[in-house]
């Protein structure tokens, strides 16, 4: 596979071709003429008034050498948009191990019990451990956690993936992205068993679908919402037959909703100077559980006192960067080989044993190949019904009746589900460039956001995605986290951009603290923050994110249609 033209870890080289040449050349004409006028200026004055032409000379021969650099395209940060500050250092693309850990280590993942202390059956986290992994609700920014900045650092934006004044000293006026993925919902139909004794209904959740026009004058539509019933006189199961319900699957539960809501709090507690009806801006996915999430979170980052309808920012299903949804082949490539390698072969023969335990008691059958490729299908089963305190599935099937899944069986499940999200965004050599090529698209569009709000070009100070575990997952890939979990329901990448005069910083916080990465690109100071153009710098030469003609041009088509060369 010959994919060394778009591969992270090569080096950009600035200077090439004619124009590199012939700006050296110039830029030392240049020099000569003027310190052939300072030897004659040393003839006919003093020392001092020598020293102080000297300095000048020196000071416009660096200016021009700077413009002339800037104008042709050719500074050492040429692929980032920005060029707000001049930070020497070097663009380092490079792929870097994570640290070692319990879940990279696949003998500890089958010998140990329990879950290394995370928590699978509520929602809840005390708030004397807040911050421990809590896959029902995982922790996030809110006021009394947060890490507080130095007060000469200015928020100027805050953008979130996901899914009051403030406490501190901290100047805010700020502009922050974020992402976060949705919060409790109930098992996708993918994931259901064979049979489900225990239905699951959502009589007291209404799903609004109705379209209302947005041209004044036009005939007002009246909010309706979904009421699922049964027919007697019906006589054709849903399919699969095992989940049953009035429920969709999967959908937001109530309790779901209770956490979008407190997550909308808790972030309004910090980011309340930035966040109002025309400042701030919400996307979703194509998937209706995040248009959920979002009613919930908006109504507590918006109160209805403020606002009544807020729009909800959405791609094209065929084509969405944030799930993502655009096609690459490069990247599905990619994630296939990394899920072929001998690591992941020996965890699945490892793993034969527990596998036809849960075959036995759920009543999937071993050719079911979904079930059996990864832990992914078991996993979100069994964390849906321990999440909303439901018992683990028993058996219905003779002669194993009444036989039930154990809590340490559920738990093995849960620790190679860790193992296994650890092995394909991080622990993989190839898995920087596979979440690059499949989250390219999202990383140039936050790029342009923050290149937008550092020149003023934009009175956006908020922005919130709400998206997926596969989203969160690629972005942590990008971002080379340190250690890495397979991303729980509310989990929330925060990038929030500041600054201290003259320069500007960007700061990544994951679960509400400072996100801590393998890359040198991405370690800041002390505070966590990163210079502005070294942000830029690494994101956008993962992407080949550079500007021409006054638009953001990258390379993430090109990089997704790479020709592959398959081994024999």
């Amino acid at each position: 596979m010959d994919v060394t033209q778009h591969q992270p870890g090569r080096r950009r080289h600035v200077f090439y071709g004619f124009w590199g040449f012939s700006t050296l050349f110039l830029v030392l004409g240049l020099s000569t003429v003027l310190i052939i006028g300072l030897l004659v200026q040393l003839l006919n004055q003093d020392l001092i008034s020598t020293t102080d032409m000297m300095h000048n000379t020196l000071s416009s021969v660096a200016s021009l050498t700077a413009i002339l650099l800037a104008s042709l395209g050719l500074s050492h940060a040429s692929n980032a948009p920005e060029s707000l500050e001049s930070e020497d250092f070097e663009i380092d693309l490079s792929w870097y191990p994570p640290k070692p850990s319990s879940i990279t280590n696949l003998t500890t993942v089958f010998n140990s019990t329990g879950v290394w202390g995370f928590i699978f059956n509520t929602s809840h986290t005390p708030d004397s451990q807040y911050g421990t992994y809590n896959w029902c609700n995982m922790p996030h920014v809110r006021a009394k956690e947060y890490p507080r900045p130095p007060s000469e650092y200015e928020l100027l934006y805050v953008e979130v993936v996901s899914d009051s004044p403030p406490l501190f000293a901290c100047h805010l006026s700020s502009n922050s992205p974020q992402i976060h993925r949705h919060h409790l919902r109930t098992p996708y139909s993918s994931n259901s068993f064979p049979v489900e004794p225990h239905p699951w209904n959502c009589n007291n959740i209404a799903i609004y679908s109705y379209s209302s026009p947005l041209t004044p004058g036009s005939p007002p539509s009246i909010p309706g919402y979904h009421s699922p019933f049964t027919s007697p006189l019906n006589p054709f199961p849903p399919s699969p037959l095992g989940l049953q319900g009035t429920c969709n699957f999967p959908q937001i539960t109530t309790q779901g909703l209770s956490d979008s809501y407190q997550h909308g709090l808790d972030l309004l507690s910090v980011y309340s100077p930035l966040i109002s009806p025309t400042s701030a801006e919400f996307r979703i996915t194509n998937n209706p559980i995040t248009s959920q999430v979002a009613g919930a979170l908006i109504s507590a980052l918006l109160p209805p006192k403020t606002t009544t309808t807020t729009p909800l920012l959405i791609q094209n299903t065929e084509i969405d960067s944030l799930e993502p949804k655009y096609p690459c082949p490069l990247s599905h490539h990619l994630f296939s080989q990394i899920q072929s390698t001998p690591q992941w072969k020996s965890h699945l023969q490892l793993s034969s044993e527990i596998l036809t335990q849960l075959d036995i008691i759920s009543g999937v059958p071993p050719s079911d190949t979904s079930f059996h490729i990864s832990f992914d299908h078991y996993f979100d089963n069994l964390s849906s019904k321990q999440c909303h305190s439901r018992p683990l599935p028993c058996s219905v099937h003779s002669p194993h009746n009444n036989k039930c899944i154990p809590q340490h069986l559920a738990d093995t499940v849960y620790r190679l589900g860790q193992w296994e999200y650890h092995h394909t965004y991080r622990s993989s050599k190839q898995s920087l460039q596979a979440s690059v090529a499949s989250y390219g698209v999202w990383i140039a569009e936050l790029l342009s956001h923050i290149s937008s709000m550092t020149k003023e070009e934009t009175k956006v100070r908020y922005r919130h995605n709400i998206a997926h575990d596969g989203s969160i997952s690629r972005l942590l890939g990008v971002l080379q986290v340190d250690d890495m979990h397979w991303p729980g329901m509310g989990s929330e990448i925060v990038f929030e951009v500041y600054k201290q005069q003259p320069k500007h910083f960007v700061r990544v916080l994951y679960g509400g603290q400072v996100l801590k990465s393998s890359s040198p690109m991405l370690k800041g100071n002390t505070k966590g923050m990163i210079p502005l153009q070294q942000i830029m710098g690494y994101l956008g030469g993962l992407i080949g994110l550079r500007e021409k003609d006054g638009k953001m041009m990258h390379d993430i088509k090109e990089m997704c249609n790479t020709p592959i060369t398959y081994n024999k």
